[in-house]
């Protein structure tokens, strides 16, 4: 059986092979997990607490109900404290207010799903017994089942995101550039692949979706009169998430790395000794936002002058999108699932394509396990495996990708991108 199995992988294309082994990582990762699970289930005697790679089931589904729980304001969402998504998206999200909110979730997910599904048969590269990967792909996904674990309308946005990168792959700028100023005004994090137009200069189609991008936003703004309360809700959400620790829970920020480790520092991690962090916090985030503008500016450059692989492109703002912000949770790892899709189908052998392979499937399988045995620490809400190894994973990515990026590569791109046609 063995030798079979061998003997088919030799034969698959360079394509079928980063297939084979990204799905393979995937399913021995889930099932990895799943023993895990079971054996503490079988030593604690009970599902609680938290025998599971997701989050605590006391809070099942609350992302979507908390959302919803604000269409009631109606237009008048942003006059007492409320959700701190842009005003155009809560303006799109108040028919929640009128159906049942249970159905619509039920929908939203199966929406989600398909279109998972859908993303993973249509650029999964054309091999034996396609629709099994494509399975495997989706039903081994963490993010899948994170996100819908928490019901978090962030399915929305990677639908939009998903769409504006199909749009895009296949010329329709246009189209694609009315999905990407809509993606913008459900969250800021997609305004990173307007560098995709710089880097192709496509520049009236860059203008355009500026435009139609502040456009939503005035709407949005004009029909909720969001004034200073949405500010106040950023600032609410930035004090809670990217300052007490709560943002290190299922967050694979690259901060984590700074912040994980004073953390832990603390003793034992209880509510009281919180003040220092949050101070530490606090302090440490101008410096490491300018550092993220710096590395994101290297990446820019390594896009716009370097690089002409479409699924890199992609791929390395994704990255900078996912893993750069204060504080990033596990949810949002849904958005790489076109770029991983994207790199699969890539013609020929692509360099360093097993170690490619290998990180990306690392961030699409659960590995916050400790985190969740029946032996918890003080602080097993607030800290798991995954708060440390998936930034490293980004950073080792953000190598591999870019570790061609020399002056005179940057010296000579920039000559290529400014010469007339």
């Amino acid at each position: 059986m063995y030798q079979a199995v061998i003997s088919l992988y030799k034969k698959f294309t360079p394509a079928q092979k980063r297939t084979a082994l990204f799905c393979g990582v995937l399913l021995l990762g889930m099932l990895s997990a799943l023993v895990l699970m079971g054996i503490n289930l079988l030593l604690a005697k009970a599902y609680f607490p938290h025998i599971t790679f997701l989050f605590d089931p006391r809070f099942h589904l609350s992302d979507f109900y908390d959302v919803a729980s604000f269409t009631k304001l109606g237009l008048d969402v942003y006059n007492q404290p409320g959700p701190n998504y842009f005003p155009f998206f809560m303006v799109l999200l108040l028919p929640l207010k009128y159906v049942n909110w249970q159905l619509a979730l039920w929908c939203m997910e199966a929406l989600f799903v398909g279109f998972y599904a859908l993303l993973a048969y249509r650029f999964m590269p054309p091999m034996p017994f396609k629709p099994v990967w494509a399975g495997i792909f989706t039903l081994c996904s963490y993010p899948l089942w994170f996100t819908l674990d928490r019901g978090n309308v962030e399915m929305l946005l990677f639908i939009v995101c998903g769409l504006f990168i199909w749009a895009y792959q296949e010329g329709r700028l246009k189209t694609a550039g009315l999905l990407l100023a809509l993606a913008i005004n459900m969250k800021l994090y997609p305004a990173v692949f307007l560098v995709l137009f710089a880097a192709d200069k496509k520049h009236k189609e860059l203008f355009y979706t500026l435009t139609l991008t502040v456009l939503f936003f005035a709407v949005g703004y004009y029909l909720t009169g969001a004034g200073e309360q949405l500010q106040n809700n950023l600032e609410m959400f930035a004090f809670y998430h990217q300052q007490r620790p709560f943002g290190l829970q299922f967050s694979h920020s690259l901060m984590n790395l700074m912040r994980v480790p004073v953390f832990i520092s603390l003793d034992g991690g209880l509510p009281q000794t919180w003040g220092p962090f949050t101070y530490f916090s606090a302090q440490a985030a101008f410096g490491y936002m300018l550092f993220m503008f710096a590395l994101f500016s290297v990446i820019c450059l390594y896009v716009v002058f370097i690089n002409k692989a479409f699924w890199k492109a992609v791929l390395l703002l994704t990255l900078a999108e996912v893993g750069f912000p204060f504080v990033s949770s596990d949810y949002t790892l849904i958005h790489l699932v076109l770029p991983a899709l994207l790199f699969l189908n890539a013609g020929g052998k692509q360099p360093a394509q097993n170690t490619l392979c290998v990180l990306l499937a690392l961030l699409f399988i659960p590995i916050n396990w400790w985190a969740h045995t029946y032996y918890m620490s003080h602080y097993a809400m607030i800290l798991n495996a995954g708060s440390v190894l998936r930034p490293l994973v980004i950073i080792l990515l953000l190598a591999v990708l870019m570790r061609d990026f020399n002056y005179a590569r940057l010296k000579e791109g920039i000559k290529t991108y400014i010469r007339p046609k």
